[in-house]
This record gives structure tokens, C-alpha cells and sequence, in this order.
């Protein structure tokens, strides 16, 4: 599966002065959606992340292990090779690689609706029983969390970055100082 979607004309007129002749070419998953779970676990992926993903996606764990993962194969099978490699050199990576193997489930698809079924053990580690979630990109893979937790990360981030421009800066200045070295 490519990782590349063509995006074509699907912009208002009003936005037609970001538009070029060329199709944009999108990479990733970006965006964030809410959405609820039903009483059966099944939440709607929405439709540009299911296109995205493919079908042939294993429902995790991200790699931080603090929220639910929907990941093309592909992208699921590189964070196994990763941990896989880091416990080869590594004991101590052993038991990051069992938990995020454990909480791994593949042969998972999307129904007609476009829902996915959330597997049990991970909505009771992560959702607990929150009816709505946001369904966010995350780069490579979706990301599931309730909608208390996302607005927790969202207050977590501005209380902790309060002026995003200067940090960036601050970042770029760094890495300027080590290409200089």
C-alpha cells in the first residue's frame, strides 16, 4: 500500500488560491475527529483514515503505550521490527516488545459503515466506559483516546508550551549550533 493519496479539487472556491494545477500529495494521517463508541465497542474510522490505512490494519498500542493505535500493517510491522532490534541489543527492551505484541490485534476490519470494532482489553485500559473518543492522526498511524483524555493532553500541552513559536525556534537554533559543529 502506498503511503501517498492524491488530494484533487475537493477545496471550496474561497480556497482556491492554495490551489495549483498539480494533485497535493498527502502523507500520514492528520486531522481530529470525535466520535463515539456503541455498547458493542464499534466506532466509525473516518473515511480519509480508512482509505489511508488500507485493508490489511492491526489495532494496538502506539508506541508510548498511553492510547489506542490503528495502523496500516506495513507501519505496525516496522514498530515490531524496532522493538524487536532494540531487544536483541537490549534486555530490557523485552518487555516493551511483549506488551505492545499483547496488545496487538490483527485480522481486524471495517464494517460497511466504516466502523471498526475497538478489541476489549484495550477499551477497558484506555476508554474505560467513555461513550465519545477522539480519532486523531497521528503522522503513521490513528490514534484513539477518550475525549477526556484529549482534552487532558490538549491542557497538558499549552500549560507546559506556552509560547509554541519561541520553543521552535529555540529547537531550530540547536540544531543549527550541531550543523555547525
Amino acid at each position: 500500500m502506498s503511503d501517498d493519496i492524491s488530494k484533487t479539487g475537493e477545496d471550496s472556491p474561497q480556497d482556491s488560491a492554495f490551489n495549483s494545477s498539480r494533485p497535493r500529495r498527502i502523507k500520514g494521517f492528520f486531522g481530529a475527529y470525535n466520535h463515539s463508541v456503541d455498547a458493542k465497542g464499534r466506532m466509525i474510522v473516518p473515511q480519509n483514515f480508512r482509505e489511508r490505512l488500507g485493508e490489511d490494519i492491526v489495532i494496538g498500542l502506539n508506541m508510548a503505550q498511553n492510547s489506542i493505535a490503528i495502523y496500516p500493517y506495513e507501519v505496525w510491522e516496522k514498530k515490531v521490527d524496532i522493538l524487536t532490534e532494540l531487544r536483541d541489543q537490549d534486555a530490557r527492551a523485552e518487555e516493551f516488545l511483549d506488551r505492545f505484541s499483547r496488545f496487538s490485534f490483527d485480522s481486524v476490519s471495517f464494517d460497511s459503515q466504516g466502523r471498526v470494532l475497538l478489541p476489549a482489553a484495550l477499551r477497558d485500559m484506555y476508554l474505560k466506559d467513555a461513550a465519545g473518543v477522539q480519532v486523531s492522526g497521528a503522522n503513521d498511524y490513528v490514534k484513539v483516546v477518550s475525549s477526556q483524555q484529549a482534552a487532558e493532553e490538549t491542557q497538558r500541552f499549552h500549560d507546559e508550551h506556552p509560547d509554541v513559536l519561541s520553543e521552535i525556534s529555540r529547537i531550530q537554533e540547536s540544531l543549527r549550533g550541531k550543523k555547525g559543529s
